[in-house]
């Protein structure tokens, strides 16, 4: 389901970049993905739950958001049951 938002941008944002319209589309698709993961990596540090509760709570895939933790140097915690449901 799309919906339509306006958002009034700052012409210094842009400056230098295409003003496609796919392109913008891509820019606000990657600050968008980049938010939830920094949100979601926060919540996580804040011991809201795991990187699969928090992922699903952001929209995310639980694989990629351990892959972005792992940038931020964060070693994901796998309880046995986990471990378990990933290696079966």
């Amino acid at each position: 389901m799309e919906q339509d938002v306006i958002v009034k941008i700052p012409r210094a944002w842009i400056k230098g970049l295409p003003e496609e319209e796919l392109t913008l589309r891509q820019i606000i698709r990657l600050g968008i993905y980049q938010f939830k993961v920094e949100r979601a990596i926060q919540l996580y540090r804040d011991g809201v739950g795991s990187l699969g509760y928090v992922a699903e709570q952001m929209g995310l895939e639980k694989q990629d958001l351990i892959r972005e933790a792992r940038h931020h140097n964060i070693d994901p915690e796998f309880s046995d049951q986990t471990i378990q449901e990933e290696l079966s």
